[in-house]
């Protein structure tokens, strides 16, 4: 291995005796390989359900039944006295606000222009919303929806004036049950995520760069690989969350989202894109025995061949100091890229490519993917109401988590894809609420069940997959739709039943 010392006279690095002590050294790949530092974080599931357990047990566990108790208590603490209709039928009750989730849910899988579709008559009309509910009913609850009592919470001209407070508990809430649940891996990843909404509000940020361009700014924590939530923070506004003199914002997020998740001193590696990462950070999360690794800004301390580097397509150029690796590459004619790694060595992968660039592109979009996740089954509605629109947005992140831990403990060769998970969720949570509403008619299965003539068999409207390989086939139907049913699934398969 080559070293040549290059005395660096630009950005400041050098003019104090501790820089001049440490001087940035060029290297040449291959750089000699050394074994990765020791990871000591047991990384994995806890405090799980067996391993055969459905998906509602997997939902229940991370939103807590307490939690469900808690919605329910405020909803019916909010509700106006003067209105008629809640009187009449009843306050709610833990099965009636677990179908009330259940619909939620439905509405993100059958989306529809406005929550009147959901209870039209007609050719195209969809049955389980009307069975569910009557329509001025969930309407009712969807307006009393609150988490925190209204009480509790200062005004606007006070000093102890929280924007956030509405929907803060069941943020709390998501990120206390996501770290007790679950450790994750090495790899994380650090970014942020924009709930879109052109609310009034002192929260609502602008990035362009996002496909929403306003909304409600999360600083997310999440592991690299899944898209786990591990912890996520509200940015409430400059007046609400300062800066320290003499700190950046950036290196405030991370090392704030790191130390409340409990993860420094174990080795942990954390991505970041040029917004967050410093020389100074990765500095400072190596004396946490924590690595980083990110891109970097031109207009960032820096070494000068890194800073303004001259390099022909498909040319690298790497330096270090101590633990600190920093590198620039250019890919064909493209602007050159510059980052920053205090866990990768310098060396070039068959492709061509830097290998902590090729690490970075695989690790960063931990957040990313967590949003897309999000995206595909949510039901974003406008409201009236900036918080409840962050409330739905993290209920299908509760979800997510959900379903990455019943893919990390389920031992079943053949594991149900996110939206077969979500649909035995949103069957699980409405059995019980149906049952309360048409006490009896569930478990009648004598005049419901019928057996096929000639020993045929059917594949079982519940259980049997083919596209995943999972058929199961039963000798019995139901007696309303004439479709293969298990005996086991019968009860899960009339909620449905009335939709085809």
């Amino acid at each position: 291995m080559k070293f040549v010392l290059e005395y660096m006279t630009s950005t400041g690095a050098f003019r104090n005796m501790a820089n001049m002590a440490n001087p940035w050294f060029r290297i040449f790949p291959p750089e000699e390989i050394a074994e990765d530092p020791e990871f000591i974080g047991e990384s994995g599931v806890k405090n799980m359900p067996d391993r055969g357990a459905p998906a509602i047990a997997y939902f229940m566990l991370i939103y807590a039944r307490s939690f469900i108790k808690t919605n329910m208590q405020r909803i019916n603490r909010c509700r106006h006295s003067r209105v008629h209709q809640w009187i009449k039928t009843g306050p709610l009750t833990i099965n009636e606000f677990k179908g009330f989730l259940a619909a939620i849910y439905n509405m993100g899988l059958n989306k529809r222009p406005t929550i009147q579709c959901y209870w039209k008559k007609g050719k195209q009309e969809y049955k389980w919303f009307r069975k569910m509910f009557p329509r001025n009913r969930f309407q009712l609850i969807l307006k009393f929806l609150h988490v925190i009592d209204n009480r509790k919470i200062s005004g606007r001209n006070d000093p102890t004036y929280d924007p956030s407070a509405k929907f803060k508990p069941i943020l709390d809430s998501l990120n206390m049950r996501s770290k007790y649940l679950y450790t994750p891996e090495r790899n994380l990843s650090i970014d942020e995520s924009l709930v879109g909404t052109r609310a009034r509000s002192v929260m609502t940020q602008y990035i362009p760069s996002k496909s929403h361009k306003f909304g409600i700014k999360l600083w997310m924590l999440v592991e690299s690989i899944s898209g786990y939530l591990i912890h996520s923070t509200v940015y409430r506004g400059r007046r609400f969350d300062p800066v320290p003199d003499g700190e950046l914002q950036s290196s405030m997020v991370v090392k704030s989202l790191l130390n409340v998740s409990g993860l420094f001193d174990k080795g942990y590696h954390v991505f970041c894109d040029s917004f967050f990462s410093s020389l100074s950070l990765a500095s400072e999360l190596l004396l946490n025995r924590t690595f980083m690794t990110g891109t970097l800004r031109s207009n960032r301390p820096m070494p000068q061949r890194i800073k303004t580097p001259e390099l022909r397509p498909d040319e690298c150029v790497f330096m270090r100091r101590q633990e600190t690796l920093v590198c620039a590459y250019r890919q064909n004619k493209r602007k050159p890229v510059r980052l920053v790694s205090t866990f990768c060595k310098a060396g070039v992968s068959p492709h061509g490519k830097p290998t902590a660039i090729e690490s970075y592109s695989k690790n960063m979009g931990g957040v990313d993917r967590n949003d897309m996740f999000t995206a595909f089954y949510n039901d974003e509605r406008k409201t009236v109401k900036m918080w409840k629109k962050i409330m739905f947005n993290l209920f299908q992140r509760f979800m997510i988590n959900a379903y990455i831990l019943y893919k990390k403990n389920s031992n079943k060769p053949r594991p149900l894809s996110r939206l077969q998970f979500i649909h035995e969720v949103v069957e699980s949570l409405s059995m019980e609420h149906m049952r309360d509403r048409f006490p009896g008619q569930l478990g009648n299965r004598k005049q419901e069940l019928r057996r096929l003539a000639n020993g045929k068999v059917k594949d079982c409207v519940v259980c049997s997959y083919r596209s995943n390989g999972r058929r199961k086939r039963s000798r019995l139907q139901c007696g309303r739709c004439l479709r293969g049913i298990h005996s086991l699934c019968f009860n899960r398969h009339l909620v449905l039943c009335d939709e085809q």
